[in-house]
């Protein structure tokens, strides 16, 4: 597997989000989990529509292999997007990098330490098989925010 080098792209890189790799003479883009284009036989295939950050790795994977990239749009048209994408994740693995980044915007959203801490916990509590002591709410904010942490950096 290869990461995917932004040539096209304004970008200096990609950051290891995009990889490609061959499966026999099918070449395959990776973006982050999930293989979201290929090219085989001089066609290209992109599978279903994507984010925004997807979809510039998808343009950049493109026109490295030759192909026309210009707009979503162009793409859509011009290229067989029937298939869905192959998820590499798991349901858990999805959920646990959700709950991860649904945290970091509760850094930017909430206000106090304990809107914070309660925001953290509401989320980690979603987790299937995650329980919090019955004394949880009551131990001090700056022991809860440890945990918390403690708990979020195990999740990465």
């Amino acid at each position: 597997m290869e990461k995917l080098k932004a040539i096209y792209d304004g970008r200096n890189s990609f950051y290891g989000k995009a990889k490609t790799f061959y499966e026999g003479n099918k070449l395959i883009l990776r973006s982050y989990e999930t293989d979201v284009a290929y090219i085989e036989d001089g066609q290209a295939v992109v599978k279903g529509s994507h984010s925004q950050t997807t979809t510039r790795h998808i343009k950049e994977f493109l026109k490295q292999e030759g192909f026309k990239a210009e707009t979503t749009a162009q793409i859509l048209k011009d290229y067989p997007h029937t298939e869905e994408p192959k998820k590499e994740e798991s349901g858990l693995k999805s959920h646990i990098k959700s709950v991860n980044m649904v945290c970091s915007m509760g850094k930017l959203l909430c206000k106090s330490p304990e809107e914070k801490n309660n925001w953290d916990k509401k989320m980690i509590n979603t987790l299937p098989g995650v329980s919090f002591p019955d004394d949880f709410d009551n131990l001090p904010e700056k022991e809860k925010r440890r945990r918390l942490d403690g708990a979020l950096g195990t999740l990465k």
